[in-house]
C-alpha cells in the first residue's frame, strides 16, 4: 500500500489491556462523510472485544471482533438494540486491512468503514469535534469462529466515552495503522509516522479529551438499577403482603387499602423510571415494557374497584360481579407483576448471574405463596355462612 503523503493522525484510547485507535481522513474530516479507519486491539485471553457508536446499546453501531480459529480474526458489525446480544448488520460496509490477525498474543483489527456516518438508528458527524462511542469485552475462551453472526456471551467490561475527532483528523485515505502500533507503541522504518494521540480512561490524561466511564456509574445504568429494584420489591413483598392483610383477624378493610395505596406509589415511581429507559433505548415495544404499562393503567382503577366492592358487599352481603373483577384483576395483576419482573432481567442483559438467581428464588417461593393464600382464602369463604358478616368480610376484601 502507498506511503501517505501527508501525516496519519490516530487517537488512541485503551481501557486495561484493550485498545482502540481512530484516524479520520482529512477529506472526511472536510465533508463531514466519507470513510474512516479503526482499530480494535487486545489479548487473546478474551472471547471477544467490541467497539461502538452512539452513547449506549440501543440504537448504536457495533463492531466486533473475535478469533477466527485459522491465526486471524473475525470482525462482525452488529446493530444494537437495547441490553440484549446485537445481531449481525448486513448494511454495514467495513473491510479489514492489511495488518489484521494474531500477533505476540494479542488479536488485531484494523477496519475501514465505508458508511459509519450514518447508520439505523443513529448518525454522527466526523467534521465536528468528538462524537460518543461505547466499548465492552469479555475476558475467556475463544470463538475461533468465522460466523460473523456467532452467539456471544454477556460482556464483563463495558462503558462508553466521548472520542476526541479533532485528534483523529488528518492524512489521506490510505490504510494508517501500517506504520502505526498494534496495540503497544512501536514503529517501522517507513518513512511516513502516524501521530498518536494516546489516553487511557482511568487516567484522565491530559494528552486527549476522551472522557469513560463505567456502565455501571451511567445515570441510565443506575436508573434501571434503582427501577428494577424498586419494581421486584413491589411486586415480590409489597402487593402480596397487602393482599394478605384483609384476611389476618383483626385487620381492617381500611388497612389493606391504605398499604395497597402505598405500594401503587412505589410501582408508580418504578414504572415512571422504566418508561423513561424505554423511551431513551427505544423499548417502549418490547413486551416488558406494554406489560409494565398495562400493569399500570389496571392497577390505577383498583383503588376505585375496591371502593365499589366494599358497598355493594355491606348491602348484599356477598361478592358482586364488581367484586369478582376487583379480587381477581388484583391477583391477576400481582403475578404478572412477578412475571415481568424476570421479563426485565432478561430485558436488561447486563444482570449479575447471581441476582437472576436470587430474583428466580425470590419470585418463584411468593409465587407459590401467593396462590396458596387465595385457595386457602377462597375454600374459608366457602364454609363461611353469608350470614356471618364479619367472618364474611374478611374472606371477601381483595387486593386492590
Amino acid at each position: 500500500m502507498a506511503v501517505a503523503s501527508q501525516a496519519q493522525h490516530l487517537s488512541k484510547q485503551c481501557f486495561s489491556d484493550v485498545c482502540y485507535q481512530l484516524n479520520i481522513p482529512q477529506q472526511t474530516a472536510k465533508s463531514g462523510s466519507g470513510d474512516i479507519f479503526f482499530q480494535i486491539s487486545g489479548p487473546t485471553s478474551y472471547s471477544w472485544i467490541g467497539l461502538g457508536q452512539g452513547s449506549q446499546m440501543a440504537g448504536s453501531n457495533i463492531f466486533v471482533v473475535y478469533t477466527d480459529g485459522k491465526d486471524n480474526v473475525t470482525l462482525s458489525p452488529r446493530r444494537g438494540t437495547g441490553h440484549v446480544e446485537p445481531e449481525h448488520d448486513r448494511s454495514a460496509n467495513v473491510t479489514l486491512l492489511e495488518g489484521s490477525g494474531i500477533s505476540n498474543g494479542r488479536m488485531v483489527a484494523n477496519v475501514l468503514c465505508t458508511n459509519c456516518v450514518k447508520w439505523q438508528g443513529g448518525s454522527t458527524d466526523f467534521s465536528g469535534n468528538s462524537g460518543d462511542w461505547i466499548y465492552a469485552s469479555r475476558p475467556g475462551d475463544a470463538l475461533d469462529s468465522t460466523s460473523v453472526s456467532e452467539e456471544l456471551e454477556q460482556h464483563e467490561a463495558n462503558g462508553s466515552f466521548t472520542w476526541d475527532y479533532v485528534k483523529a483528523q488528518g492524512g489521506s485515505s490510505g490504510n494508517p495503522f501500517i506504520a502505526a502500533p498494534q496495540g503497544s507503541p512501536s514503529h517501522t522504518g517507513m518513512s511516513s509516522t502516524p501521530t498518536v494521540s494516546s489516553g487511557t480512561g482511568n487516567s484522565g490524561a491530559e494528552s486527549n479529551t476522551v472522557e469513560a466511564s463505567s456502565d455501571s456509574a451511567s445515570s441510565s445504568d443506575m436508573t434501571a438499577t434503582a427501577h428494577g429494584s424498586l419494581a421486584a420489591v413491589t411486586f415480590l413483598v409489597l402487593f402480596p403482603v397487602g393482599a394478605a392483610l384483609v384476611r389476618i383477624p383483626g385487620i381492617g378493610v381500611w388497612i389493606h387499602a391504605g398499604f395497597q395505596i402505598f405500594s401503587y406509589c412505589c410501582f408508580i415511581a418504578a414504572a415512571g423510571m422504566g418508561i423513561w429507559l424505554a423511551m431513551t433505548e427505544n423499548l417502549l415495544d418490547h413486551v416488558h415494557s406494554i406489560i409494565g404499562m398495562v400493569l399500570l393503567g389496571v392497577l390505577f382503577i383498583q383503588p376505585l374497584g375496591g371502593v365499589l366492592h366494599h358497598r355493594a358487599y355491606e348491602v348484599k352481603q356477598s361478592r358482586t360481579i364488581v367484586s369478582y373483577i376487583h379480587i381477581w384483576l388484583g391477583r391477576l395483576a400481582i403475578l404478572l407483576g412477578m412475571i415481568n419482573g424476570g421479563l426485565g432481567i432478561q430485558l436488561r442483559g447486563d444482570v449479575k448471574h447471581g441476582y437472576i438467581i436470587a430474583y428466580s428464588v425470590v419470585a418463584g417461593v411468593m409465587g407459590v405463596l401467593f396462590l396458596a393464600v387465595i385457595a386457602f382464602g377462597e375454600v374459608q369463604a366457602s364454609r363461611r355462612p353469608k350470614t356471618d358478616v364479619r367472618g364474611d368480610v374478611k374472606q371477601d376484601k381483595s387486593p386492590l
